[in-house]
């Protein structure tokens, strides 16, 4: 063969290649984009109100060093807490401030473009000299129908059209774009690539962990994936690897401490739970188990926010506890015991454990959410794909049957895609949203007592203080902290029917269950300026502040109640330390303005007053009330 001939097979191939990739480009955007496209309009829901709406971190007017800042720290953290996704919703607000068009249209290519980034590492990974032989036939075939399942599955829809779980989408779009890079560099031949695609892996990974702290699971991904798709799992490579094993689970524990903390605040946390670190943990095997079931059969009955699940109080109770945790052990062991003949398939379980692992361990989060499977279900449908593909192989010949696995292949991707369309009307609104879940799962506190939110929110009174009652009586309703919350509810109720007693009663009772509710500190504090009681309204907002002192609202309150004690200086200091929490309210520059007034600076008064208008005009219209900060988190 001359070169000439050489030169056009490498050509060929190349060309062959590039429209390999268009069409399957082409074919995951086009069927995203339309199985998504009612979601756009979907409203703000649950913890999007604390992480973007009520969130003056992300509200940036410019790009300033100071703002940047403010906008890593999160949620008043006092360290950098997820800073790449709460840039990301910075960024949103700046070009197109709270219309949730923008921030859906962002979610959405997220996830087209993390589909695009796991069928290339697929492709890729089935390309590598351990596995090819196995699977080189069909290599595009494999790639393209595991991350289509992957990305229709309805269970993701919580991760793209709940706005907020960006941080779940994203950090999973980092996560394989590094493992794509780091794949890229260990199979480059050239060392100027291999520089290259293990920088971009790099800086990828830094990205992924500084947008989720599950992320954390990516140097142990990395890890397994070398040891069992480059070099092979063989008695020699264990041993020689095993120093590189023990590195990546140091740099996992380095990280999770970087987020952590004090690792003692994990026990401390478990005081607002309704269930303990043990009996969390001793759960989270059925749960794992759960998670398969939702992926293999999402249907749209069985999808929702909050799911309703019995709490594991010993190994025995539920019966299901140990079968879940046997099948569990089961999986783990015939992957390791058939690694060396079926390594993908092998690393596709493991892959899907390692990194369940954070989120289903005995860090005091919420026991189960339906995003929690974005990432550690990328390589889920793999194995799946490859039994297709050879049916559709080994009854090629049989057009009957090729014909039937086909239709039912389609179908699938149909049906998927239809409940996908489904669950984003689900996610409509507010109100949709809780009634559906409640359907679901009507015996649950956060689902009535969020369903009670939005109803008050709505302006329906009468239906959120039912709901509100309702709340009160499910069974969940034990946990202190969330019960708090329902009599604040129950509190705002009262307040806007011009009851104060009521409200005061209420929101008594909530402090008495949860003495860290700083938001019924303010509604108490507000009625007792209503009242002309200052000196008690003074120290209910101070007691607010006391364990909330970064919140601009309660000092731009303290500077009211000071300007009508008759502290004008007093009152323009204080208002001026709300304005540098937030410089983008007006109720400050009222106060300032007011209190020069009563200095006899009208001139300075007039100035500020100025000032107060022109932001109200520009101001959110949306203001969450105290009962809006939900249950749950």
């Amino acid at each position: 063969m001359n070169k000439l001939d050489d030169f056009s097979i490498h050509l060929g191939r190349y060309f062959d290649n590039k429209r390999k990739y268009a069409s399957a480009f082409i074919l995951l955007t086009v069927f995203l984009s339309f199985i998504y496209s009612n979601s756009f309009d979907c409203d703000w829901h649950f913890d999007d109100y604390l992480n973007i709406i009520a969130n003056p971190s992300v509200h940036i007017s410019d790009f300033s060093w100071h703002n940047i800042n403010d906008v890593m720290h999160g949620i008043n953290s006092d360290r950098w807490q997820r800073p790449v996704s709460y840039f990301s919703f910075a960024l949103n607000y700046y070009f197109g401030g709270l219309d949730v068009f923008g921030y859906h249209v962002v979610n959405l290519l997220i996830h087209i473009l993390t589909a695009i980034l796991l069928f290339l590492f697929i492709y890729h990974t089935l390309r590598l000299p351990l596995i090819r032989d196995r699977y080189e036939k069909h290599v595009y075939s494999i790639a393209l129908l595991s991350s289509f399942l992957w990305a229709i599955n309805p269970v993701h829809v919580s991760s793209i059209t709940y706005i907020v779980q960006r941080m779940a989408s994203m950090a999973a779009m980092f996560y394989i774009m590094t493992m794509l890079f780091y794949l890229k560099g260990r199979t480059s031949e050239t060392l100027k690539k291999r520089i290259l695609f293990f920088a971009l892996a790099a800086l990828s990974g830094v990205l992924a962990i500084g947008t989720k702290e599950n992320a954390a699971m990516l140097p142990m991904s990395l890890f397994m994936y070398d040891l069992f798709l480059i070099q092979g799992v063989t008695k020699k490579n264990i041993l020689k690897n095993l120093k590189y094993g023990v590195f990546a689970v140091i740099v996992v524990f380095a990280i999770g401490m970087l987020y952590i903390g004090d690792i003692s605040t994990i026990q401390d946390d478990y005081s607002n739970r309704p269930f303990t670190m043990l009996e969390r943990m001793m759960t989270q095997p059925r749960i794992l188990i759960f998670y398969i079931s939702l992926l293999l059969y999402p249907i749209s009955s069985r999808l929702m926010l909050i799911h309703d699940i019995t709490l594991s109080t010993s190994l025995f109770y539920p019966w299901a506890n140990l079968p879940a945790i046997f099948a569990i052990l089961l999986l783990l062991a015939a992957a390791f015991w058939w690694s060396r003949k079926t390594p993908f398939i092998s690393y596709c379980i493991i892959f899907f454990f390692l990194n369940h692992l954070i989120e289903g361990s005995f860090i005091s989060l919420e026991l189960i959410y339906e995003h929690r499977n974005y990432l550690p279900s990328m390589l889920f449908f793999l194995p799946l794909a490859i039994i297709t593909i050879k049916a559709l192989q080994a009854f090629s010949a049989k057009k009957g049957m090729f014909l039937i696995l086909n239709v039912a292949i389609i179908s699938i991707m149909i049906i998927h895609g239809m409940t996908v369309y489904m669950q984003n009307n689900v996610y409509k609104n507010e109100i949709s949203l809780w009634t559906d879940n409640i359907k679901k799962t009507p015996n649950l506190h956060y689902v009535r007592h969020n369903l009670a939110a939005a109803y008050f929110a709505a302006g329906r009174l009468s239906e959120a203080f039912q709901e509100g009652i309702l709340a009160l009586d499910a069974y969940q309703a034990a946990n202190t902290r969330v019960k708090s919350r329902s009599y604040a509810l129950l509190a705002e109720y009262y307040y806007a029917m011009g009851d104060h007693e009521k409200t005061l009663e209420h929101h008594t009772q909530a402090i008495k269950l949860e003495a860290g509710y700083h938001t019924s500190y303010r509604r108490i504090a507000e009625i007792m300026i209503q009242k002309n009681r200052l000196q008690e309204a003074e120290q209910w907002i101070k007691k607010g502040l006391s364990i909330k002192p970064s919140s601009y609202a309660y000092h731009a309150i303290l500077a009211r109640i000071l300007l009508k004690q008759g502290f004008p200086d007093a009152a323009i200091k204080e208002a001026r330390v709300s304005l540098s929490l937030y410089g983008n309210q007006s109720e400050p520059y009222s106060v300032i303005s007011d209190a020069f007034k009563v200095k006899k600076d009208m001139t300075t008064a007039a100035h500020f007053q100025k000032v107060a208008e022109a932001i109200r005009l520009i101001e959110p219209t949306f203001q969450p009330a105290p009962l809006l900060i939900q249950a749950a988190s």
